[in-house]
């Protein structure tokens, strides 16, 4: 990934990053905001349920009732990916690379190739083909685990959060268990090109990583293919193209490791930060579950998902032209006040706990949200067993990967306390 923006980059409204967000300015792209942005949303819904930003002619969709009326309205609001945010050489982001048509697949397809393309990997991520892997699972997360205990700590992301998921997912997928940190690089570089702080040196070399990524998935689609790589491979040449094919397997890739892995980094670091709810969870497991949505509410892994308006529409206090481009955010409707009392607070016992937009809704909610929860749940299970005490280490700092698009920290230094022998 690139390293942070400056203070004076990647900015809506230019201004110091330390200024008080409750008087001054918005600016998204901020260090300070992209790392606390939940004070500048509250700001935004207050404004109105649709913020315009000219800057990048771009639509931001902020409440829960408004984004659910796009969601509900795919004719009008397509998925496809027309462009990604990128900065100029004057540190200035705008819409900039144009996405070629063949990576309209899976998560930026619309109905009905949309529909085509879920249909076939659905099978592999069900909750009942995602439950009979929990002994995969399990055996993954326990390993590291247990060597994190017996160090007496360490950082999480390193040792679990970031190399459990994409050892599942290629698992999943069919591909080979060796390659996992070659596809973790390429997953990143993936997710780096939606981060709409990237600069033209490094798209060039965003761009060069992610063309090596699906050289790679083309040759496994050749050779001979098991897993969902089989599946996919099977209808290449009859219901989808090779580029088609490759696009799907490359989002499948992506998705199934980042939002898992920011997911763990935020349960983790909640989690050591509070002793009371350590000993809350580990004297009562079943509300694992309860806590696990609560994270997603609070720190949705993906920040929002992008649309493009069909046909011009009315939408909150906003027209939105034909071709008009919209960012609905997640984060900001998981804390708005009108869906959830107490937004900003973590509540085990809230009422609907999986009334979130973290995986989306409708036709395009997160086909991995089942496996996204299960390894969080066992992860979380398996470190509350075999510590009796976690804490934030003393030099630990909250940093997170510089992006519009995901919420994710860069690591969680954690001291395991354990009477336990692994």
């Amino acid at each position: 990934m690139s390293p942070a923006p400056t203070s004076a980059a990647a900015t809506w409204c230019r201004g110091d990053m330390n200024r008080d967000l409750d008087s001054s300015p918005v600016a998204l792209f901020d260090e300070a905001v992209l790392a606390s942005p939940y004070p500048a949303y509250r700001r935004l819904r207050a404004e109105g349920a649709v913020h315009y930003e000219p800057s990048l002619d771009m639509f931001f969709v902020l409440d829960d009732r408004t984004i659910h009326e796009v969601l509900d309205d795919p004719s009008t609001y397509s998925s496809n990916l027309m462009a990604v945010l990128q900065r100029d050489g004057a540190g200035v982001t705008a819409p900039g690379t144009v996405v070629p048509q063949g990576l309209d697949v899976l998560a930026i397809a619309d109905p009905p190739t949309h529909t085509a393309h879920r249909r076939l990997v659905q099978p592999a991520l069900s909750k009942r083909a995602v439950q009979n892997l929990g002994g995969a699972i399990d055996h993954e997360m326990v390993i590291r685990i247990e060597e994190l205990v017996a160090l007496g700590g360490g950082d999480w992301m390193v040792a679990v959060a970031t190399p459990v998921p994409v050892v599942i997912i290629s698992r999943i997928l069919g591909l080979p268990s060796v390659d996992a940190d070659r596809l973790l690089g390429w997953s990143d570089a993936s997710v780096e090109l939606l981060s709409g702080v990237a600069g033209p040196d490094r798209m060039v070399a965003i761009a060069a990583a992610i063309a090596e990524f699906m050289a790679y998935l083309g040759e496994c689609l050749a050779s001979e293919p098991v897993g969902l790589i089989g599946d996919i491979g099977a209808e290449v040449g009859d219901r989808l193209s090779h580029d088609e094919a490759v696009s799907m397997l490359l989002q499948l890739v992506t998705a199934g490791t980042e939002s898992t892995t920011s997911l763990l980094g935020s349960a983790v670091r909640r989690l050591a930060a509070d002793a009371e709810l350590q000993h809350r969870l580990r004297d009562d497991p079943g509300l694992l579950d309860n806590f696990v949505e609560e994270i997603l509410r609070l720190e949705s892994p993906f920040r929002g998902h992008f649309r493009v308006a069909t046909a011009e529409a009315r939408l909150g206090d906003r027209t939105i032209p034909a071709g008009g481009r919209l960012m609905l955010l997640w984060g900001s409707a998981n804390r708005d006040p009108r869906k959830h009392a107490e937004p900003d607070r973590l509540d085990l016992a809230r009422p609907s706990t999986s009334g979130h937009l973290a995986f989306g809704h409708g036709i395009h909610f997160c086909v991995g949200a089942h496996l996204a929860r299960l390894e969080a749940r066992i992860a979380l299970e398996r470190l509350l067993e075999l510590s009796d005490e976690l804490r934030l280490s003393a030099d630990h700092e909250d940093v997170y990967r510089p992006s519009l698009l995901v919420r994710r920290l860069e690591r969680v230094d954690i001291e395991v306390i354990s009477s336990r022998s692994p």
